[in-house]
């Protein structure tokens, strides 16, 4: 570690400690008086003898990191915050010492290089940050809320949880016939079951314990507009024989009440989860499937688009930096070379929760790899990939060892590890076809045509 760091303290025992602490190649120059620390990496602020007074001053120099003997949480709360980059205390302790003093040092570092400015406005940014990008998997899906937006038709948003499905529904929304009239959004995943009959068809005085009086459902507030079912793989098949007739005909029944009510409404629908999977194993209606699937858009996953990722971090940097009030005028290339390395299995929910963290966290007008534990993440992705590539790798070497000589390499590692994925799922489905054809993501045909290709028998009496 390198860098220069300002002392500000009367006390002869701090010089000491600190000078003790800190390694040759660090700078040190002490003062008594609050002078300019220009130039300086960062600023030790010794609050007893000198006090705090000087911090609203030399925050905008330098970093200042607050030193008291004070145990108490008056000068952590008070100098975090009015600016201070950290709060240390004493009796100082080295490690302690040098890992906020190598924080501010890196991000000065950092931040005298490869800088990213974020330009003018982004284009999309008024709809949402989810469908900010130029990626071609992304474009297709904005050409689909375009196409069907103005269109009387039922839509099915598929993806992975955190890709934005909420907020595309909301574009349909916005560019369809029915925009001056209600968006009625329902999560069935976040409603108990013996309650979600109750939200989305409304109840009569007196239906249940606790209805003191009636209420409309979220059909009825949808009149004339869309209703939104977020998650509509946790609805279950009671409750979905119920939507069906809603869908069918327009009419429903209050709980509780013998009157058909009646409504026009545009449904759109979301889930995570394999419909279509889910109506082979009975778990979903396949005429209610049918029914919603007329149109269907699939938004990929994050790790599918990366190279979206610096619009979208800069969307919501935009979004977050006004709400904060802070101004963030972009972000250090290390910063978005950690985004890019990271998977991000939650998607872009996670990223927007990265950047509001960040900003947060920042004390510079740029987000650097130090406002957010990135490395961590890295750390955490890299040793699930490492456990399971390290062993395929080290055996796929030896084979090629073995056998680099006979010519048809390619052919026999795929035919062993074909072999052995088979045994592997039917061993784990204690040889249960249908549960050794999911497991592996293939239908039971496939299966039965790959067991005869390797003469895999099944035992007597397996299903």
């Amino acid at each position: 570690m390198t860098g220069y760091v300002y002392l500000l303290t009367k006390d002869q025992r701090l010089i000491k400690e600190v000078e003790n602490s800190l390694p040759e190649n660090v700078e040190l120059t002490i003062s008594d008086e609050a002078k300019s620390a220009k130039g300086a990496d960062a600023v030790l602020l010794d609050v007893d003898s000198v006090g705090i007074s000087a911090l609203n001053r030399l925050k905008k120099e330098s970093f200042i990191i607050i030193v008291t003997a004070q145990k108490g949480s008056r000068y952590l709360i008070e100098s975090m915050t009015f600016g201070a980059f950290d709060c240390i205390f004493r009796p100082v302790d080295r490690s302690t010492l040098l890992e906020t003093l190598g924080r501010a040092i890196g991000i000065r570092s950092e931040l005298e290089s490869n800088l990213i400015n974020f330009p003018g406005e982004i284009e999309g940014s008024s709809v949402t940050c989810a469908i900010v990008g130029n990626s071609p998997t992304l474009q297709e899906v904005c050409k689909l809320i375009g196409q069907v937006g103005r269109v009387e038709v039922p839509v099915l948003i598929t993806g992975e949880s955190g890709t934005g499905k909420d907020l595309v529904a909301e574009s349909i929304w916005k560019v369809s016939t029915r925009w001056e009239k209600p968006f009625v959004v329902i999560n069935c995943a976040a409603i108990p079951e013996t309650l979600l009959e109750a939200e989305l068809f409304g109840y009569e005085k007196g239906a249940f314990t606790g209805a003191t009086s009636s209420r409309i459902g979220k059909f009825e507030e949808a009149d004339g507009g869309i209703i939104f079912l977020d998650e509509i793989g946790d609805m279950s098949l009671s409750l979905q024989s119920k939507v069906l007739r809603v869908l069918q005909n327009g009419t429903f029944y209050r709980v509780g009440d013998n009157k058909e009510v009646k409504v026009d409404i545009r449904v759109i629908a979301a889930t995570n989860k394999d419909l279509e999977e889910m109506v082979s194993q009975g778990k979903f209606r396949e005429d209610l499937y049918f029914r919603i699937n007329v149109v269907r858009i699939h938004l990929p996953s994050l790790r599918e688009r990366k190279e979206d990722t610096p619009l979208l971090v800069e969307c919501f940097t935009r979004r977050y930096s006004s709400q904060t009030g802070k101004d963030i005028k972009g972000v250090s290339k290390r910063f978005l070379d950690k985004l890019m390395e990271y998977d991000w299995p939650g998607n872009i929910r996670e990223l927007e929760n990265a950047i509001r963290k960040a900003i947060v966290f920042t004390k510079t007008p740029y987000l650097t790899s130090y406002d957010f534990n990135l490395n961590k993440l890295i750390s955490i992705q890299e040793t699930k990939e490492t456990s399971f590539t390290e062993p395929l790798r080290n055996a796929v070497r030896n084979l090629l060892r073995s056998r680099g000589k006979n010519g048809d390499v390619y052919g026999q590692i795929l035919k062993e590890a074909e072999r052995i994925l088979l045994e592997e799922a039917l061993n784990a489905s204690s040889w249960n076809r249908s549960k050794a054809a999911r497991l592996l993501g293939i239908n039971r045909l496939t299966l039965r045509r790959k067991l005869e290709e390797y003469n895999l028998a099944f035992p007597k009496g397996s299903p």
